[in-house]
């Protein structure tokens, strides 16, 4: 009986994201690690809601700008998400890529990050 209650804990630490405060310095959204680090914050943190609509709002200028760069027949999509894709949908999926890409989260801009987290999840 013991078994089964050690592996459900590990899994659910395991797929929960990681709890983080926020700083500061992550607003300046230098790589994609900042953007994570903003998306990752928790409720009870007094910077939550600032982070999070950052958060919230770069998810979403990154999706409509890919939009609008492929609605025409010059640029192909990037990613593909459905329609019904929800913006939380958005933050769960780039929290579980960053936690599989850890040696790509200092390297990159955070634009860079959530395109390669949608195409992995949502290709084309």
């Amino acid at each position: 009986m013991k078994i089964p209650v050690i592996l459900l804990a590990s899994a659910l630490a395991i797929a929960a994201p990681p709890a983080y405060t926020a700083d500061k310095a992550d607003f300046n959204v230098r790589t994609t690690r900042d953007l994570v680090n903003l998306c990752s914050v928790q409720s009870g943190d007094d910077m939550y809601e600032a982070a999070m609509g950052f958060c919230l709002g770069f998810l979403d200028a990154a999706h409509d700008y890919h939009a609008a760069i492929t609605s025409g027949d010059m640029v192909k999509p990037i990613a593909c998400p459905g329609y019904q894709t929800t913006r939380q949908e958005y933050v769960d999926m780039f929290q579980a890529w960053a936690r599989t890409n850890d040696a790509l989260l200092d390297n990159e801009s955070p634009i860079q990050g959530v395109m390669r987290a949608a195409s992995a999840k949502w290709p084309c």
